[in-house]
């Protein structure tokens, strides 16, 4: 398994990525459904899916020096990021308006 991370390629980058969102969303939606609160009440709180993806992009750009996984992870983070604040957005979960 530690052979996969250690590559330069796209996949490397989708898995690590996405994987680790979806973990974090997961273990949130857990937590909150064991807790008793309502998710939709919570929405905001998903906003803490994009902490690892910054973590492991940061790592990869930094000690690893793979380039593919390093783009690969700054366009998912990217297309996730502005996909949740068009949710948030559309949802009328966060206003802009004062």
């Amino acid at each position: 398994m530690k052979h996969f991370f250690t590559q330069d390629k796209i996949a490397v980058g989708l898995v690590s990525g996405l994987g680790s969102e979806m973990l974090l969303c997961l273990l949130l939606a857990a937590g909150l459904l064991l807790a008793g609160e309502d998710l939709a009440s919570h929405i905001r709180w998903f906003g803490g899916m994009f902490i690892p993806p910054i973590l492991i992009l940061r790592a990869y750009a930094r000690t690893r020096q793979h380039p593919i996984v390093t783009k690969t992870l700054a366009t998912i983070l990217f297309v996730t990021f502005v996909a949740f604040m068009y949710y948030l957005l559309s949802s009328h979960s966060l206003n802009l308006k004062p």
